[in-house]
């Protein structure tokens, strides 16, 4: 199941203890959801996002990883977005991303699955 975070397609879930995006992959923003409530009616919060600029990121081992588990009330995951390559440069389109959504980040962080 994918999310869409301010109109961009985040690809997920993956399990954070086994999630690994290598620096020969594609860079991509990262969200990191808590997804709690009923299977018939699930509520996705944001958590935390960033930037894996091009590095590898092993995410049972990321810094933050104890403050994520922390702030979840539900099943953590992370969803990932690449930029299309041919929409420009990559590294600003996902730099822009990320400071977006801070700068929009939704009220207790809840994503409307509404269409």
């Amino acid at each position: 199941m994918s999310l869409k975070i301010l109109g961009r397609l985040f690809t997920g879930p993956n399990d954070p203890r086994t999630a690994v995006v290598r620096h020969n992959h594609p860079p991509a923003v990262f969200a990191v959801i808590d997804k709690a409530g009923q299977a018939w009616d699930p509520e996705f919060r944001l958590i935390d996002l960033g930037d894996t600029a091009g590095a590898t990121v092993v995410f049972a081992q990321h810094p933050d990883l104890g403050r994520w588990m922390a702030e979840a009330k539900g099943k953590l995951t992370i969803y990932l977005h690449v930029p299309d390559a041919d929409d420009g440069d990559a590294t600003a389109q996902r730099r822009a991303l990320v400071e977006t959504i801070r700068a929009n980040w939704p009220p207790g962080g809840l994503i409307s699955t509404a269409r």
